[in-house]
């Protein structure tokens, strides 16, 4: 028979689990957008468009893709 504080234990896993996974859900799309809305922006000040659209998105794709990776790391 299963004692109270493993059942406790594995709810606040499973709770970890899931603000892990709705982080996740939102940071990475932010992180994406937010990267590339900075980039047109200063691509609109400073009329230099694409180029900071593309650097920034690149850098917002690479931001997002470590952290996917890193939180992955932590789940296995």
């Amino acid at each position: 028979m299963p004692s109270p504080q493993n059942s406790d234990n594995d709810e606040a896993a499973q709770r970890a689990r899931m603000l892990t996974a709705a982080g996740l859900a939102l940071g990475l799309p932010m992180t994406m957008l937010g990267s590339f809305l900075v980039g047109y922006w200063l691509d609109r000040q400073f009329q230099t468009a694409p180029l900071w659209f593309f650097l920034l998105g690149i850098a917002g794709l690479v931001s997002s893709a470590r952290l996917l990776y890193r939180l992955w790391q932590q789940l296995r």
